[in-house]
């Protein structure tokens, strides 16, 4: 951006461009919470307390902008500004409290907090209110979908703000995006714009039933490696596995759709396809991303040109098909119908509730829930799926890779209407932002009722999941492109057939080759297709540049 222009200035530009067209990783691991008491209600353990609220450097003073700013807090919205709140939930009170403060500091702004419309598609609803001008100024939406919505003009771009240092933290001068924990830094749209700030992040792991272990034999606790939150390799969770089941248990579990979805790729495919990222890793043109968030990085494009300009035979290479032989050898320690529409999302949280299951592959959002549930009446604890090791296969790195399924920015994350531009508050909707996502005080919204973890570095995360958010937290995922979207560009029958071939072998029906074989007749079938609409020669919004490619594909 020029310097000469300044931010308003740059943000009415935008606004005319747009219309014209997702730390706490050295915390002792968490200790087993017990089971609930018939007599009480299960309480959280309670989280470090946040210290004081930082305050504005400079006295009060009159604004720019005068009047209210609507603010969808989604989940963490005010229990006291909700119509009718749920009196069995776990009350929030933090961004009234926040709110508060941050409106004694800027008089003449009031901070309401909107209510998303019952009864209608909330996805559907705010992109018609942006398209129509209207809706909150501040709202909750997924990161990846406010990086679309700045490219489509619907939120205002924060990069430039995103350089600046947060102002509420006058001791780190450092840009406020290098605050959040780092892979915030990749999450940008095709176009190099960040249309969103987060507030959490979702971690992934495995709850344990730690009475069943015990019975089996396993003294979980002593066997996790205590800095990473995980056991020491992938044959020693295979070790558990096969002793819970030879003492008649179900050992491993997951929702049904997971399984066939993006979870088990996006854990293992760093530590298989890690050896050919010297090869692969060679498209690294893209002007509005920074070089080192292209060197070391496989993306789609480079696997598509692979594909298509050096015949890559994607569905023989041995790391594609080790990957799904792993999770099938996996599935002999699961419950029957694990992969199958039958079992449905949640069966396999009912058996871990019911003393059924010894572990449950999920995320932080079951916290609650499972230490709330009068029916669970063992203790419990978690861990991260481990690395891979030449134990288990040959294709392992030595020293292994740790797996990258930490955490995600998958869950609350808020944007700037557009039409705030025209409104005059972007800079105080900023403002708010920069003072929600300090350490203390996201801390404070993100831990008050256990669900997720903060997204700022040096925020603490709960302790009943901060295995969690451990290993490997500060490193990126260097295999970015996931077989089940290898040929697949937003709609395509690719990933469909993908997911049903996938289940068909899990669930023994079909064998791998056969797998295999579909999966590439879909790959060839959809590739024209996902061309057309990622090229820059053949879409207005494409970003593929096909004149950098080795090979002119012919489609």
């Amino acid at each position: 951006m020029n310097a000469k222009i300044n931010r308003r200035d740059f943000l009415r530009l935008s606004a005319l461009a747009g219309t014209a067209a997702i730390t706490a990783a050295c915390q002792p691991t968490a200790a087993p919470t017990a089971a609930p008491q018939a007599t009480e209600a299960p309480q959280a353990t309670a989280a470090p307390k946040a210290t004081e609220a930082p305050k504005a450097t400079e006295a009060p003073k009159q604004t720019g902008f005068q009047g209210e700013i609507e603010f969808y807090a989604q989940s963490y919205t005010p229990t006291s500004a909700q119509p009718n709140p749920d009196p069995k939930s776990p009350k929030r009170e933090a961004l009234t409290k926040l709110a508060g403060e941050w409106v004694e500091m800027h008089p003449g702004i009031k901070v309401t907090f909107f209510q998303a419309p019952s009864g209608v598609t909330y996805t559907e609803w705010i992109q018609t209110q942006m398209i129509a001008g209207t809706g909150p100024d501040v709202f909750w939406i997924w990161l990846g979908t406010l990086n679309q919505m700045a490219d489509e003009g619907k939120v205002v771009p924060l990069n430039d703000y995103l350089e600046l240092p947060n102002k509420y933290t006058p001791e780190n001068a450092a840009a406020w995006k290098t605050t959040f924990k780092p892979s915030f830094e990749t999450t940008f749209s095709p176009k190099g714009q960040w249309g969103g700030v987060p507030m959490d992040k979702v971690g992934i792991g495995v709850y344990c039933n730690v009475d069943m272990f015990k019975s089996a034999g396993i003294d979980l606790q002593n066997e996790l490696d205590q800095d990473l939150g995980m056991p020491k390799d992938w044959d020693s969770m295979i070790t558990w596995c096969k002793k819970l089941k030879e003492a008649g248990y179900f050992a491993f579990g997951m929702d049904s759709g997971y399984i066939v979805d993006s979870w088990w790729q996006f854990t293992l495919c760093d530590m298989l396809f890690w050896d050919l990222i010297p090869k692969f890793d060679v498209l690294n043109y893209h002007q509005n991303v920074e070089m080192r968030f292209q060197e070391g990085y496989v993306n789609q494009e480079e696997v598509v040109m692979q594909y298509l300009c050096h015949d890559w035979k994607a569905f023989d290479e041995p790391a594609t098909r080790t990957l799904f032989e792993i999770v099938k050898d996996l599935t002999q320690y699961m419950p029957e119908g694990f992969a199958s529409e039958e079992a449905g999302w949640g069966g396999s949280y009912e058996l871990f509730l019911n003393n059924q299951l010894a572990m449950y592959w999920s995320g932080t959002w079951q916290i609650g829930a499972i230490m709330q549930d009068d029916r669970r009446k063992f203790e419990f604890s978690s861990f991260q799926i481990p690395a891979l090791t030449k134990a288990t296969t040959p294709l392992a790195a030595d020293p292994p890779i740790l797996p990258k399924l930490g955490a995600s920015f998958g869950g609350v994350s808020y944007g700037i209407n557009h039409k705030c531009i025209q409104k005059n508050n972007v800079d105080e909707c900023v403002d708010w932002l920069m003072y929600i996502t300090t350490p203390q005080n996201n801390e404070m919204v993100v831990n008050e009722v256990p669900m997720m973890i903060p997204a700022q570095r040096e925020a603490v995360t709960l302790p009943e999941i901060a295995n969690m958010n451990k290993a490997n937290l500060d490193e990126l995922h260097t295999w970015d492109a996931l077989p089940l979207y290898w040929f697949s560009y937003k709609e395509s029958r690719y990933t469909d057939t993908f997911k049903r071939e996938n289940t068909l072998y899990l669930l023994g029906e079909e064998d791998l080759d056969t797998f295999m074989a579909n999966a590439d007749a879909a790959a060839k079938e959809a590739v024209p297709d996902t061309i057309r609409a990622a090229a820059i020669q053949y879409a207005e919004d494409g970003n593929w540049d096909l004149t950098q490619w080795d090979c002119q594909p012919s489609i």
